[in-house]
């Protein structure tokens, strides 16, 4: 791996210590709170109303988030928000802790609680990832494209595993336990890292509607950033299987909390197996194409998921849609920083959430609600389908990114 993007940029290590420790957190939280919530009801639709619970709040924050991570430090913002979440965390502390003395919690407390991780969310999204093209020169965004999604997967990995396997052998509020731990050291690398620039300062007076509208214009006219992100928020929103594995993993596979942490943690394991050779093999050269076929095979992926019946083919396609769907997504964050003016990356990165990051929750929601209406495998089945028409009209019609080559 090629070391010497943290030589030029000393606090980019601190920065992404802390992403590494609250990707830590947040991945076992979601394994913890999806394995409760089924527990209740196992009903999968209570599944998609987890999903459906932080959606709204975080793009109804986001498009803010992103206007003021233009204008204020985007260091002190991605603390404020993970102060939030460690709040949050707090507070399915003690949920599980009433809930393990056999005291009857309503999901609508869970929710709530999820509802704030919404909020926090849409300031944390596009505060970090303004902040990374702010840190690092445009030659090396690929390198630190490929470092970002390494860090990223070896907390998703970590997380749903230890997730899992900390809710099977020790119980649910040791879990979390764990997750304010590792909360409160990803707010203590931020607070240790070395201060970073602030980014050209927009004119503070001029109205954050214009601002937010500015940087809507800016993706919505933008040939190859529009059909990139429609092609990937169409694919996650229907072709994912995350949020119904609790489901997969009770009624299918019978493997409890502790496969289901297995499961959760697989398409992880894929992604930062992927970033690892990535970082030996920048995809440049054909990125484009390299795009589409990664978006394609992470459909196909879904699909063969669907129709197994054993935990190990299971965790296989997962495992492999994960590797894909990091190929994608390191292509599209290069994408998205080599064509955005600094002084416009909190707008445009909170743009770029709306389709990417939102697309996760309102993808839970849909996994829910489908699987409600169509049955368990019929409905992964359904979004894989949709996944392999979305990448076909993207190649048909957008020709920006079938040519898109990043050694340009």
């Amino acid at each position: 791996m090629d070391a010497r993007i943290f030589k030029t940029n000393p606090y980019f290590g601190q920065f992404l210590g802390a992403r590494l420790f609250f990707t830590l957190a947040v991945n076992m939280q979601a394994t913890l709170v999806a394995w409760l919530v089924y527990q209740i009801n196992h009903d999968p639709l209570d599944l998609g109303f987890v999903g459906l619970a932080e959606i709204i709040p975080f793009i109804i924050m986001l498009l803010f988030g992103g206007a003021w991570s233009d204008v204020f430090n985007r260091k002190k913002l991605m603390t404020f928000a993970i102060l939030g979440f460690t709040a949050v965390s707090l507070g399915l502390l003690y949920l599980s802790w009433l809930i393990s003395q056999g005291v009857p919690v309503h999901l609508i407390w869970i929710y709530s609680l999820i509802f704030l991780t919404g909020l926090a969310r849409g300031i944390l999204s596009p505060a970090q990832n303004a902040l990374i093209g702010q840190m690092i020169p445009k030659n090396a965004i690929t390198q630190a494209s490929v470092w970002n999604s390494l860090v990223f997967h070896m907390g998703a990995v970590g997380g749903p595993a230890l997730g899992g396997l900390l809710y099977g052998y020790l119980g649910v509020s040791v879990a979390f336990m764990v997750v304010f731990s590792f909360m409160i050291i990803a707010v203590a690398q931020l607070l240790w890292m070395k201060a970073v620039p602030d980014p050209k300062q927009q004119e503070i007076k001029e109205p954050i509607f214009k601002r937010i509208g500015v940087g809507i214009r800016f993706v919505g006219y933008h040939k190859l950033l529009l059909p990139a992100l429609m092609m990937d928020m169409v694919a996650v929103l229907f072709g994912g299987a995350v949020a119904v594995l609790p489901v997969f993993a009770d009624q299918i596979l019978g493997v409890g909390a502790i496969g289901l942490g297995w499961l959760r943690a697989s398409p992880a394991i894929g992604s930062l197996g992927m970033s690892m050779i990535l970082s030996w093999f920048e995809p440049k050269k054909g990125a484009g194409v390299l795009l589409l076929w990664s978006v394609f095979i992470f459909g196909l992926t879904n699909l063969f998921f669907a129709l197994s019946t054993s935990f190990w083919l299971s965790f296989l396609m997962l495992f492999l849609g994960g590797a894909f769907d990091s190929i994608s997504a390191v292509i599209r964050l290069t994408i998205v920083q080599l064509n955005t003016p600094d002084e416009m990356r909190g707008r445009v990165s909170a743009v770029n959430a709306i389709f990417i990051g939102s697309s996760n929750e309102l993808g839970a929601f849909e996994s829910g609600l489908a699987a409600k209406i169509m049955g368990l495998v019929n409905s992964v089945v359904f979004g894989a389908i949709v996944t392999f028409g979305t990448v076909a009209f993207t190649a048909w019609k957008a020709k920006e990114v079938r040519e898109l080559d990043l050694r340009q």
